[in-house]
């Protein structure tokens, strides 16, 4: 802002509206291209001219410091889903024959026929397949 050409009132509109704006006279002066000491020298020249009620700059606690707002990353996993221990296992009974088999690693994932889709759809999906 070109500061050269201003009245004394459009001087002391400038100050009135810096220190009424919630922001700091730092934060306010740099969104308006004033430099501090061109502003800080009109202060002290209305002061001394008696002008009335020059506002208190707003004070915070850390100066010139910018507001950050953290961002985290976050990973969602899909909720799991048990199998219901108290379901004998294909192998321990009542003639339920296992169709599919999924060996990974140690672990060995047997299906039945009648196995919940949803249940298949989460393992698959788990293992980084899906349907």
């Amino acid at each position: 802002m070109n500061t050269r050409n201003l009245s004394p009132e459009e001087r002391y509109e400038l100050i009135l509206e810096c220190r009424s704006s919630g922001l700091t006279d730092h934060q306010w002066l740099e969104e308006h291209g004033i430099r501090k000491s061109t502003f800080y020298n009109w202060i002290s020249t209305f002061r001394e001219k008696g002008y009335p009620n020059i506002p208190e700059p707003l004070r915070q606690h850390s100066r010139h410091k910018p507001q950050v707002q953290e961002v985290v990353k976050l990973s969602i996993a899909p909720e799991p889903v048990y199998m219901d221990q108290s379901v004998p296992g294909p192998t321990a009974g009542a003639g339920i024959q296992p169709v599919m088999e999924i060996i990974s690693g140690k672990a060995i994932i047997r299906f039945s026929n009648s196995v919940d889709p949803h249940l298949l759809e989460t393992v698959l999906q788990s293992l980084g397949g899906g349907i």
